[in-house]
């Protein structure tokens, strides 16, 4: 398609005067008032030409072209609905052309100007003539932005780089709140047309929810609230676009997080209170963004209005799921399953309610409604193929209500006999494309596409691996000797974690925990970093390297472990991530467990049933944990290990740069660690490994070397004693390579480089003492010349 680009008439006609220019306008503007407008295409051509020429005209002021004014004004009147304006907006070209053009002229430092006039100065002539161009401006955008997903780094910076014009626009509307009014105001009081078309702008730029931030730092959020408190003196027209743009700022994060600090909750339940004259979809969206706002403790506390609630969201999917482009009401069906999967988090009742009890027309039931999120979900199955957040988006979103229905034993059965279903589940999976999927926006009460079709498959028995590792788990209590030793010596690279630590005779614990308590979790992990005599660790960030197979290592990791260390949060409560491991750990394996309370966190629901009867060990304060908890959080670890014994451990403190060194605990285990003797270079790559285990080097560092006998390590380390810093660099770039592009810890190879030189001290073979003795009489015999 032809890209109609607004030219600069004084660029493009230099030798004319300004007068010549006007003339040729307004025969263009006549031009386009007699085109013919018989075929789709001759109207794409002539709208994207008015366009081209009303930019040329809006670099004037109305004083100064005012002829090109009244004839554009003229036509404007009729030029939208003779091009079909309506139908020709959905192609994404002359959306986001259209779009673009008109936040361009907008930005005009005249047009900008008369923005920030006050009341009384909007009136004049002159003035009056904007308002009708500025009207259409406004109009053509809010359309348009319906149709622009914002996919691209372009679309999003050319919104960012119109920070000045949005806040300009916001600031108009704020002007004439009641608050600002200096009269007494009656009720049903009216902004005005331009400030409710500046208002469906911002609702449908809210709307793309990868905009938000950048709106944020225009302060709408504050205004928003603002405007919220007085919307009972304002007409309904005027104040139903503040709760639609505060439900769309919710459905980002970052925007609830504001809308939250700014105590938008108690607004919102005050202005639920107003009365309005017609029945419309305002409570709806009010509960929508209370829901988005809430933890899950605030939306169960009203169960009555919940209940409600979840009628009107499950309803308003039914109705969006027939509706054109899966919207109903202004609403896409993407908007009531995002805040389904928030109230499905934590609380079960809610999906229960959902499933079994919901009030809806026509009737629904537990096969019915999952036959609908079954048949969204096909008519989603190729977003991921295309660049529509939105329907992307929409297909995370079903994902997610899937995994928590895969949870509730009593309904797994309706979505295991789906073979479609399954089918298009794995082939997710299968489809290495998907990589690329998440890296837009999802909020915090969703996982990922590929992290909810592994956790469905799990919970429905379906991944192949859950009674397979069980029964090797089995197997592997059974006998003291790791199964397959007896056929190959060489086989411990292939068993299991758990098996490989049996080798060295050191257990393995697991740290399971949400990512937003990193930072506590790492002050827990150099806590028991120092206890590496007594227990090995295993951690996502440490043995997770690539997501392709995340939820696979996790399991291994939770299959190896003796003992499974919780951090237990509001976070923790509410990932599904998060869940399945704890549900794996009680349920599946019967691993012993050890909850870590965080704070003043209190487990209710799913993890409050879960953690009954457990022993478990709470830090009120996580910046500086108390010295006595992490005495009893190390001695609960080691007395849980089935080889550990009763230990008197002196009171711990997490490690500080300027603390001495934490005294190391004594602790006898049952076989003590020996290595077989590097004798006659006869180690195999089970000795190799143990090699590795002894001096605590990490597993990775030793599938990236994969030496397999003791002459290859002794091959390296001559190399190694040599050029260890080149080594290091570029062994880092092959670590990189190896494991999607992390980084290779310095102290790890730091470790690994100086165990390796002492074995290659102590184990020099023949002919390297020969060179070596060689050398230095060369050296003596060149000194001596000299």
């Amino acid at each position: 398609m032809e890209n109609h680009q607004p030219r600069e008439v004084s660029a493009s006609l230099p030798d004319q005067s300004i007068d010549s220019t006007f003339e040729k306008l307004v025969a263009l503007l006549e031009q386009c008032k007699s085109a013919p407008k018989g075929t789709a295409e001759s109207k794409t051509k002539l709208w994207l030409e008015f366009l081209s020429i009303w930019s040329d005209v809006l670099q004037f002021t109305p004083n100064e072209a005012k002829l090109c004014y009244e004839k554009c004004t003229q036509l404007l009147s009729t030029l939208l609905q003779s091009v079909n304006f309506f139908s020709i907006k959905r192609d994404l070209d002359i959306a986001r052309q259209s779009l673009f053009t008109c936040i361009t002229q907008l930005n005009r430092a005249h047009i900008k100007e008369f923005l920030q006039l006050p009341k009384d100065k909007e009136k004049s002539n002159e003035n009056q003539t904007y308002f009708a161009h500025l009207q259409t401006l406004l109009f053509v955008a809010d359309q348009c932005t319906l149709f622009v997903n914002f996919t691209t780094i372009d679309e999003q910076q050319f919104i960012a780089e119109h920070t000045e014009l949005i806040i300009a626009l916001i600031e108009r509307v704020d002007r004439a709140m009641p608050e600002h009014a200096g009269f007494t105001l009656q009720k049903d009081y009216s902004l005005g047309t331009l400030n409710e078309r500046i208002l469906s702008l911002l609702w449908n730029l809210a709307d793309r929810t990868v905009l938000v931030p950048k709106i944020l730092k225009c302060g709408l959020s504050k205004r928003i609230v603002s405007w919220l408190g007085q919307a009972s003196m304002i007409n309904d027209t005027g104040r139903r676009p503040f709760i639609s743009i505060a439900h769309n700022i919710s459905r980002h994060d970052d925007g609830a997080d504001e809308l939250n600090q700014l105590g938008a909750i108690q607004i919102i339940k005050q202005y639920q209170n107003i009365k309005t004259g017609t029945v419309d979809s305002h409570n709806l969206i009010a509960i929508m963004t209370l829901a988005l706002l809430s933890t899950p403790d605030q939306i169960k506390q009203d169960k009555k209005g919940m209940n409600a609630a979840l009628n009107q969201l499950l309803q308003l999917v039914i109705d969006a799921a027939k509706g054109d482009r899966f919207r109903r009401d202004g609403f896409h069906v993407s908007e009531p399953l995002g805040v389904l999967v928030k109230m499905f988090v934590v609380e079960e009742r809610t999906l229960d309610y959902i499933l079994c009890h919901a009030e809806t027309d026509p009737p629904s039931d537990i096969v019915s409604t999952i036959s609908l999120f079954i048949s969204l979900f096909m008519a989603f199955e190729n977003a991921f193929k295309g660049i529509d957040y939105l329907e992307q988006f929409t297909l995370i979103a079903l994902l997610n209500v899937f995994w928590s229905i895969s949870f509730q034993a009593n309904y797994v059965q309706e979505l295991a006999n789906n073979e479609q279903l399954i089918k298009k589940i794995r082939s997710l999976l299968d489809d290495e494309k998907e990589q690329e999927i998440l890296e837009q926006y999802k909020p915090r009460s969703m996982e990922g596409a590929l992290q909810a079709a592994r956790g469905i498959l799990h919970n429905l028995n379906l991944d192949n691996k859950t009674d397979v590792n069980i029964e090797k788990l089995n197997r592997s209590r059974q006998s003291d000797r790791p199964e397959g030793l007896e056929k190959n010596n060489d086989s411990l690279s292939e068993l299991p974690l758990v098996q490989k630590s049996k080798e060295v005779d050191i257990p393995w614990i697991m740290i399971s925990y949400c990512h937003v308590d990193d930072t506590f979790c790492s002050r827990i992990l150099e806590l028991f970093s120092t206890r590496s005599e007594t227990f090995h660790i295993w951690i996502d960030r440490t043995h997770c390297q690539t997501s392709i197979d995340l939820w696979e290592s996790i399991a291994e990791g939770m299959e190896s472990a003796s003992v499974i260390v919780c951090l237990l949060s509001n976070s923790y409560l509410e990932s599904k991530s998060c869940r399945q491991e704890f549900v794996y750990a009680i349920d599946s394996l019967k691993k012993p467990v050890l909850p870590v309370l965080l704070g003043n966190f209190d487990p209710k629901g799913w993890l409050g049933i879960r953690m009954s009867g457990l022993k478990y060990v709470r830090f009120r304060d996580l910046l500086q944990p108390d010295s006595s908890k992490l005495t009893e959080l190390v001695n609960t670890v080691i007395s849980s290990l089935p080889q550990g014994k009763t230990v008197a451990i002196k009171h711990l403190s997490l490690p500080q740069h300027h603390d001495p060194p934490i005294p190391t605990v004594s602790v006898t285990l049952s076989t003590p660690l020996n290595l077989r003797p590097f004798d006659q270079l006869t180690w195999s790559v089970k000795d190799v490994h143990s090699w590795f285990a002894y001096h605590r080097i990490s597993r990775e560092l030793r599938d990236l070397f994969d030496f397999h006998n003791g002459e290859e390590m002794l091959d390296y380390a001559q190399l190694l004693t040599k050029d260890r810093e080149n080594q290091m660099k570029i062994y880092s770039k092959v670590y990189a390579q190896k494991y999607a592009g992390n980084e290779m810890a310095p102290h790890d190879f730091n470790r690994f480089s100086k165990a390796l030189e002492q074995l290659f001290k102590e184990h020099q073979p023949a002919s390297s003492v020969i060179e070596q003795k060689l050398s230095m009489q060369n050296k003596t015999s060149v000194c001596a010349i000299l």
